[in-house]
């Protein structure tokens, strides 16, 4: 190899002009087309790279999406949960427990606090005075609307949006979800038999706060409330926040009952 590169710039040193001139023409003609070439192969690059990118992200947001689906729908039936209803200035907690059709909770209002029993479509009230007995008017969300409560309501919310966002806080990750109004509506009425019509569209957010397991739920209602019932709320947020996901046991709910009076 050595030998046939002295062999070549020997045969540069004995060239006549016009041999030389003719060399750096060709030399030149490489150099433009090297240039030409890597400035295709950055055009391709730089288009090709960020779509890439994108559909990488892509990737990873339908696989925490699939993952939150997933998840909602292991525990429709059994998970424990804190839901906060927020008005304005007024609130309601509630915390329960849920196997099933059966559910063991507690109504916080202000400070007062009403332990309760759903059974076979019944309330039992827990009170010191008397251990348990049945309540016929009893409503732990006060006339409130719980059809976004309902966990297979709120998976086909999730499933009728238009866009999602991921978001970090500080203590968490948030995957946002955007819904059209009147794909909210559509739902609504569907669940309630309802014909609530819708008067004007608008886009309103589902946040899922989630690390390794979904941590809380909160969905924007105010317009939706607004145009159910009429009125000019500035704020009605629904938060649903999970302390446990995972089966729960309600043991001993049939010998309470049985001491209901």
């Amino acid at each position: 190899m050595m030998d046939k590169l002295k062999d070549y710039f020997k045969k540069n040193e004995n060239m006549n002009e016009t041999e030389k001139k003719d060399y750096e023409n060709k030399k030149n003609i490489i150099k433009l087309t090297g240039c030409v070439l890597f400035i295709i192969i950055m055009i391709i690059y730089v288009n090709v790279m960020p779509h890439s990118n994108n559909q990488e992200q892509n990737n990873t947001n339908n696989i925490e999406e699939n993952t939150i689906l997933n998840e909602l729908s292991d525990i429709k039936d059994n998970y424990k949960q804190k839901i906060t209803i927020s008005k304005d200035l007024e609130q309601l907690t509630i915390e329960r427990e849920v196997l099933g059709n059966n559910e063991a909770g507690r109504q916080i209002i202000d400070d007062k606090e009403t332990n309760y029993i759903f059974y076979e479509k019944e309330y039992y009230i827990i009170t010191e005075e008397v251990p348990i007995k049945k309540d016929t008017t009893f409503d732990p969300y006060l006339g409130n609307d719980t059809t976004f409560i309902n966990i297979e309501n709120i998976i086909e919310l999730i499933n009728s949006s238009k866009e999602s966002v991921d978001l970090t806080e500080e203590d968490y990750k948030i995957k946002r979800y955007k819904i059209s109004l009147s794909d909210l509506i559509v739902i609504y009425n569907k669940a309630n038999n309802a014909e609530i019509a819708l008067k004007e569209n608008k886009d309103i957010n589902l946040n899922i706060n989630y690390n390794e397991n979904i941590e809380s739920i909160e969905i924007d209602l105010t317009e939706l409330f607004n145009l159910i019932y009429e009125e000019n709320y500035k704020q009605v947020i629904y938060k649903i926040e999970y302390s446990d996901i995972e089966k729960i046991e309600l043991d001993g709910i049939e010998e309470l009952i049985k001491m209901a009076e």
